[in-house]
C-alpha cells in the first residue's frame, strides 16, 4: 500500500451553495500530492451528497448530536495519512499552491504542525472581513483528537509549527447590516456552550465562547459578565493562551457598548497595567483607548495611549515572531496595523485640543506617509487639523517639509512651505511634481499656488479632465469673498489663454455668481448678461453640430443654452429701444433657466421705470440749462414776479431737475 502523505477530512451537512467551491478547491492536493479525502456527512440533502461523491467514495454518515468534536473525531480516527488537515463545506481555499510546496519540497519532515488563514467575511458582500491563523494541520499520531464539543480544537497541536499564509474563504459568519437576533448559529451555539460551562466552570476558554456569542446577537451585560469571568480564571494559569489575549482586548470594548464609557476606559486601563498583558494586547487595546479618549474628552489621557500603540507597534514590528504568535480570533498583528492612521489622525487633533504642537511634530513623523492605502483616505481630515492650528499653520508645513517621503500629499506642503519662505525656484519645481501626481482634491491647492505666482497651468491641465475643472470653476466662484474673487479672477484669466474653454466655463461660472449673487447695478446688467450669453452660446459652437445650434429648442441643448440664446434676442432689442418687444423674451429665457430670475427681475424693473419715465430731447436739455442762469439771475435781484412766470416755462423743459424743483420752492416762500 502506498504511503498517504495527507488526509483531508471535511464535515457536510447541507449547503451544497458552498460545497461545490470547497470541493473544486481541493483538486489540486488530491492531484498533486498522495492524499485522500474523508467526508463525514451529516446531512440529508441529496444534492449535497451527490456533489460528494464525485469527489470521494469514503463517505462516513453521522448522525448530528451537538457535539462537533464526536463529528470530527470519526473522520480523524479513519485517516491514514502522515499528516491531518480539516475544513468545513461553507470554507474553500485561494490558492493551494504553498502546501503542495510544503509537502513536495519535503519540508514538512521538519515539523510537528502548521497553521493556515481563514478569511472570515463579516457581511454577504465580502467587503468586511477579518484575517485569522487557525491550528487545522497536524501530524497524524495516535494521540491526536478533538476536544470540546463547539468551537473544536485539535490536540496535541506541538511545535515546531509552520506558519502558511494560504487561506480559505469563510461566509459562515456573515451577517446582513442589520442582525437578525435569533441568528441560527448563536441559537445553536449558546446552549451547548452555557452547557458546557455548567459542567466545567473553571473554563476560561469556554467563557469566551459565551462571550462571543453574547456579543452576536447584541447582548453586551451577559457578554461582559463571562468576558470578566474567563478573564479572571486565565490569569490563574500559568501559560497565557491566545482566548485571555482575546478577553484582555475586548473586555472594555464590550464595556463600552453597554453605554459606560467611564467604567470602558477604566477597565482598559486597569488591564494594560497587569503584567500578563501581552504586547499584542496593549496594541489592540490602546486603538480602544483611544477612541473611548476621544468621546469622553480625555485628550491628555489620549496621547498617552497614542504614543503606547506606536510603542508597542514599533516593537512588535521589530520582533515579526511576536506578532505572529500573539494573535487571537480576530484579533491580529495586520488588524492592528491598519488602525495606524486613524489613531495618529486622533492624536494629531487631541494635540490641537491641549496645544501641544511639540507632540504634533512627533505623531507627524510616525504616520506611515508611504502607505498610499493607508493615508490617502485621511487627507480631508489632515487639513481640517492644520485649520485647528491656524496660528501654527507655518510651523506645521515646517515639519513636512522636514518629513522623509514622496508622499504626493506631504510634497504640496513642502511645496507650500517653500512658497512662504520666498524659494520660488523651489516651489515652482515641487508645483511641476505635485502637478504630475496630485491626490484627488488637491487641485484647487495647486491652481491657486500657480496663480499667486503666476506658473503655467499647462503641466495640471495634462492630468486634469474637463470635468474636474468645472467642479473647481463653480466651487471657487461660490466658496471665495467677492473682493477676493474678483482679484483672483484677473489673474486666472491670462493663464488660461491657451485654454478657451477652461477660460469660457470660468467666466460663465465667475459672471452667474455676479448676476445671482452680488446684484450689479440695473444700468450695468444688460452689459454683464451680454457678456454671460456670448459666452455659453461660443462654447456651445465648439461642442454642437451647426444642425443641432440652428433649433434653440432642440432638446438636446443645455437649458443654459436655450437661456443664453434667446436673452441674447432680447438684449438686442433694448439696443435698439424695443423695450416692449424685449419683455416676453426674457420671460421666456427664465423658464429654461430659473437660475436667473432674480436678475433678470431687476432688469425688466429697470425696463419699465424707462419706459414711464419720458425722455428729455438733448435740446430741451440745452435750453433749460440758458433758462436756469436767466432765473437763478432774476432770484438774486428778488426779482419774484418775472421769476414765477419763467419757473412755470422752466417745469415744462426739466419736470425732474433737482435744481429747478429748490429754486421753484425758494421763489414761493419769497414772493
Amino acid at each position: 500500500m502506498s504511503r498517504i502523505q495527507l488526509t483531508i477530512s471535511m464535515l457536510v451537512s447541507d449547503r451544497p451553495e458552498t460545497l461545490g467551491k470547497c470541493l473544486a478547491s481541493l483538486k489540486p492536493l488530491l492531484r498533486e500530492l498522495d492524499s485522500e479525502l474523508i467526508v463525514v456527512f451529516t446531512g440529508k440533502n441529496k444534492k449535497a451528497l451527490e456533489l460528494v461523491q464525485q469527489y470521494t467514495s469514503h463517505i462516513i454518515p453521522f448522525d448530528w448530536c451537538d457535539d462537533f468534536s464526536k463529528a470530527r473525531n470519526v473522520g480523524l480516527k479513519a485517516g491514514r495519512g502522515e499528516w491531518f488537515l480539516y475544513l468545513d463545506d461553507d470554507e474553500w481555499f485561494d490558492d493551494t499552491a504553498e502546501i503542495i510546496r510544503f509537502f513536495k519540497s519535503g519540508e514538512s519532515a521538519h515539523y510537528q504542525s502548521a497553521l493556515y488563514m481563514v478569511r472570515n467575511y463579516l457581511n454577504p458582500e465580502g467587503s468586511r472581513y477579518s484575517d485569522g491563523e487557525v491550528a487545522r494541520m497536524c501530524r497524524l499520531i495516535p494521540e491526536t483528537e478533538f476536544v470540546f464539543p463547539i468551537h473544536e480544537n485539535l490536540v496535541p497541536f506541538e511545535e515546531p509549527c509552520k506558519r502558511l499564509t494560504a487561506f480559505v474563504h469563510h461566509f459562515g459568519y456573515a451577517r446582513k447590516e442589520v442582525l437578525d437576533r435569533k441568528d441560527t448559529r448563536t441559537s445553536r451555539n449558546l446552549p451547548l456552550l452555557l452547557e458546557m460551562y455548567e459542567k466545567d466552570p473553571d473554563s476560561p476558554q469556554c467563557c469566551m465562547q459565551i462571550a462571543q456569542e453574547y456579543r452576536s446577537v447584541f447582548e453586551f451585560e451577559p457578554a461582559v459578565e463571562y468576558c470578566r469571568k474567563g478573564l479572571a480564571l486565565a490569569r490563574k494559569e500559568e501559560r497565557i493562551y491566545n482566548y485571555e489575549l482575546w478577553m484582555q482586548a475586548n473586555l472594555p470594548l464590550l464595556i463600552s457598548y453597554t453605554g459606560n464609557l467611564e467604567l470602558a476606559l477604566k477597565e482598559g486601563e486597569s488591564i494594560q497595567k497587569h503584567p500578563r498583558t501581552l504586547e499584542a494586547g496593549e496594541l489592540h487595546l490602546s486603538v480602544t483607548m483611544v477612541s473611548l479618549c476621544r468621546k469622553l474628552k480625555e485628550y491628555r489621557k489620549g496621547l498617552k495611549y497614542v504614543r503606547l500603540y506606536h510603542e508597542k507597534l514599533s516593537y512588535l514590528l521589530k520582533h515579526p515572531e511576536k506578532a505572529r504568535t500573539q494573535s487571537a480570533a480576530g484579533l491580529t498583528f495586520e488588524q492592528a496595523r491598519q488602525e495606524a492612521v486613524p489613531v495618529y489622525m486622533d492624536g494629531l487633533f487631541f494635540t490641537a485640543e491641549v496645544k501641544d504642537f511639540q507632540m504634533a511634530r512627533q505623531i507627524l513623523s510616525w504616520i506611515p506617509w508611504d502607505d498610499r492605502d493607508q493615508v490617502t483616505p485621511h487627507y480631508p481630515r489632515l487639513e481640517e487639523w492644520k485649520k485647528a492650528y491656524e496660528g501654527q499653520k507655518e510651523a506645521i508645513l515646517r515639519e513636512y517639509s522636514r518629513l522623509n517621503t514622496d508622499n504626493d500629499y506631504v510634497r504640496i506642503q513642502k511645496m507650500l512651505f517653500a512658497e512662504k519662505q520666498g524659494h520660488i525656484q523651489e516651489t515652482k519645481a515641487l508645483w511641476k511634481g505635485c502637478a504630475n501626481e496630485c491626490p484627488a482634491g488637491f487641485q484647487w491647492e495647486l491652481i491657486e499656488t500657480a496663480v499667486r505666482n503666476q506658473f503655467s497651468l499647462e503641466p495640471l491641465f495634462m492630468h486634469m479632465p474637463p470635468e474636474a475643472w468645472n467642479a473647481y470653476a463653480r466651487t471657487v466662484t461660490e466658496r471665495k469673498e467677492w473682493d477676493e474673487l474678483q482679484a483672483f479672477y484677473q489673474s486666472i484669466i491670462p493663464l488660461l489663454e491657451m485654454r478657451p474653454f477652461y477660460a469660457r466655463k470660468l467666466e460663465q461660472c465667475y459672471l452667474e455668481r455676479m448676476l445671482m449673487r452680488e446684484s450689479p447695478e440695473p444700468a450695468e446688467l444688460a452689459g454683464v448678461l451680454q457678456q454671460y450669453c456670448r459666452s455659453v452660446c461660443s462654447e456651445a459652437a465648439a461642442l454642437y453640430l451647426d444642425e443641432a445650434l440652428a433649433d434653440p429648442e432642440f432638446y438636446a441643448l443645455p437649458s443654459r443654452y436655450r437661456f443664453a440664446v434667446i436673452t441674447g434676442e432680447a438684449l438686442k432689442f433694448i439696443e435698439e429701444r424695443r423695450f416692449a418687444e424685449s419683455f416676453p423674451l426674457f420671460k421666456e429665457a427664465v423658464r429654461f433657466y430659473p437660475e436667473m430670475s432674480e436678475a433678470i427681475g431687476v432688469l425688466l424693473r429697470y425696463l419699465e421705470e424707462k419706459l414711464q419715465t419720458p425722455s428729455v430731447p438733448e435740446e430741451f436739455m440745452i435750453l433749460g440749462g440758458q433758462v436756469k442762469q436767466v432765473l437763478r439771475g432774476m432770484i438774486d435781484k428778488g426779482q419774484w414776479t418775472e421769476a414765477q412766470e419763467v419757473m412755470e416755462q422752466l417745469l415744462s423743459l426739466l419736470p425732474d431737475d433737482p435744481e429747478v424743483l429748490r429754486m421753484k420752492q425758494e421763489i414761493l416762500s419769497r414772493g
